[in-house]
């Protein structure tokens, strides 16, 4: 059980209000004054952007909220312009910040990740891609899971009510599901292998780092990655790293007991989850 789900969005955000505004649509919501009510869902939406906001859970404890699961309902920004559906937690690998402190991950949901995942895949809008993104921004002073569930990537796709649409109902349908959890080290922003092996095993993913942000990966963080996601296993995307990120990342797992998988074992181990 997550227990109550706050889901926050920003009205500095357009994909943010639209996603809102089709949850609003979506169910029959009590107006609390400070927030929205359905079953287990409460709805905030605030005036700042999301990934500068700081001592969020403080914020919710005085409006009588305790939430076992954050989702921020945000945009997606990419200079491709492909449209897409996506989802990632947030966190800081190194010093680089965009919203959040440097070298600081929020704790993950694989669990809840892989449900919006899932959720999204089984009934997109035409000509939206789905996936998971490798962990960025900020916030990052969390100690509640959460993740982020964007429309992208243009102020076209963030207006788009079926776009909205999709990504409320598959909020609306969140489940905590009971998975073996993994970090992911290596491929592009939007690890592919990982994104693959979330959607075709029983895995789930905590956080996600892309060969970009491997500089950036010392024990200390990688440690942290496995704490935050409760990870049981991990995966590298071989082809895209270095051989010494690849030797620093393995015998870091190793030093703190992580068993590092491939492809092929955790097809075997953790079959589709159909």
């Amino acid at each position: 059980m997550i227990g109550e789900i706050v889901v926050v969005a920003s009205r500095t955000d357009p994909a943010s209000e639209n996603i809102a505004e089709r949850m609003m649509e979506l169910a029959l919501w009590e107006d609390e004054g400070l927030y929205h009510r359905f079953g287990g869902y409460r709805l905030v939406v605030l005036d700042e952007r999301l990934i500068n906001l700081r001592d969020l859970e403080g914020r919710l404890r005085e409006m009588g909220l305790s939430p076992g699961l954050i989702v921020f309902a945000s945009r997606h920004q990419a200079k491709d312009g492909t449209p897409r559906l996506c989802g990632h937690f947030p966190g800081n690998s190194g010093d680089a910040v965009m919203g959040g402190r440097p070298r600081e991950l929020a704790v993950a949901a694989p669990g809840a990740l892989k449900s919006f995942i899932l959720n999204l895949t089984r009934a997109p809008p035409e000509g939206f891609e789905i996936t998971v993104e490798a962990t960025h921004h900020g916030p990052t002073d969390l100690s509640t899971p959460s993740l982020f569930a964007e429309i992208g990537s243009t102020e076209a796709e963030w207006l788009n009510s079926e776009a909205g649409c999709a990504v409320a109902r598959s909020i609306l349908k969140l489940e905590d599901l009971l998975v073996p959890a993994f970090i992911g080290f290596g491929g592009g922003h939007y690890v592919k292998r990982q994104n693959r092996l979330l959607m075709e095993t029983k895995i789930g993913f905590g956080h996600l780092f892309s060969n970009y942000q491997a500089k950036d990966l010392d024990l200390s963080m990688i440690e942290e990655a496995a704490q935050k996601s409760g990870a049981v296993g991990a995966y590298l995307d071989r082809k895209s790293l270095r051989s010494a990120e690849k030797r620093r990342i393995s015998e870091a797992l190793e030093e703190i007991g992580v068993e590092v998988m491939n492809e092929r074992e955790i097809g075997e181990r953790y079959p589709p989850h159909l």
